[in-house]
This record gives structure tokens, sequence and C-alpha cells, in this order.
């Protein structure tokens, strides 16, 4: 027996309810971590609309990305003979023979050989919602992405789960 229309009227309310305090928690979450030294903080500039991540030396994974970070250096240094300039990429395409940016298709090759070394499920599925929506979300960078970022990531995600095999 099919649900009367009063049914789906109200089932409709109540998704549309909870999508908005999903939204309006978000918005909470975005305000609170705003400036918060104990998170990576995103800045647009308002000429050129460039994005910059910053992260304070007090933040709990700062000194594991300054190592990242001079560990890129010097893989740069000893590949192309020189430091890294201003507009040198992070991440070079591992082929060519000057610094060029990692290219989309490289970059999610890298990503798809990631995930198929991973055991944990959960862990693939976020290699390979990363590689389909370009952005890596995690608890910490949730204040960094719009709540329609969010859902597209959820989506992705779930769809990886719902691909891997039951054991």
């Amino acid at each position: 027996m099919s649900r009367s229309r009063a049914d789906k009227n109200r089932a409709r309310k109540a998704q549309l309810a909870a999508e908005e305090r999903r939204r309006e928690e978000h918005a909470r979450l975005v305000v609170q971590r705003n400036n918060d030294p104990r998170y990576v903080q995103r800045h647009v500039d308002p000429e050129s609309g460039d994005v910059t991540l910053a992260m304070s030396r007090s933040h709990p994974q700062a000194a594991d990305m300054a190592n990242t970070l001079d560990a890129l250096r010097r893989d740069f240094v000893e590949r192309f003979g020189r430091e890294p300039g201003p507009g040198d990429p992070l991440l070079v395409d591992p082929d060519a023979p000057e610094p060029t940016p990692l290219s989309e298709d490289s970059f999610e090759a890298m990503l798809d050989r990631l995930a198929d070394g991973v055991d944990d499920p959960v862990v693939k599925a976020k290699v390979l919602a990363s590689r389909d929506v370009g952005y890596i979300l995690t608890e910490d960078t949730l204040h960094l992405f719009s709540a329609h970022e969010i859902d597209q990531w959820e989506a992705e995600l779930d769809r990886h789960l719902g691909d891997q095999p039951s054991r």
C-alpha cells in the first residue's frame, strides 16, 4: 500500500528540517573554528580569489607537516639541482625533466595505487572518495568546506563503502 500524500509531505518536511539542522550545525562549526590556532585556517585573497591554507606552529600536526614539506623540498633539490622557487609546484610530475605540476591524471593514478595497497575498507573508501571529489575531508577540516562539499564527500564515501566486499 502506498503512503498517503500527508505522510509523504510529513516525511519530506522532516527530511528538510534535518538537512537544515545539519547546515546550521556546520555554520556554527565554521564560526567556532575561525581563527582558532588548533585548526587549519582558510584565507581567500579578495582580489585574486586565491585560497591559502595556513597552519599555526602550535597546531598539533605542525611538526609532521613541516617534516613532510622539508622532505618534498629535499626531493626537489635532489631531482632538479636547485631550491624550489615561488612559482614551482609543491607536487611535481615524476616523469617531467623540469618542475611541472603533477597532472590530474597522475594524481588520480597515485591515489588509485595507494587505495590498492590499503587493506582497511574505510581508509580505502576515503582515498577513493578523495580522488573523486578532489579534496580530503577529515573531522579537523570540516570547517574549510561548504555544506554542499561535505554532502558530496559523504555521497562518494558511501558509494565506495558500498563497493567494498563484505567480510
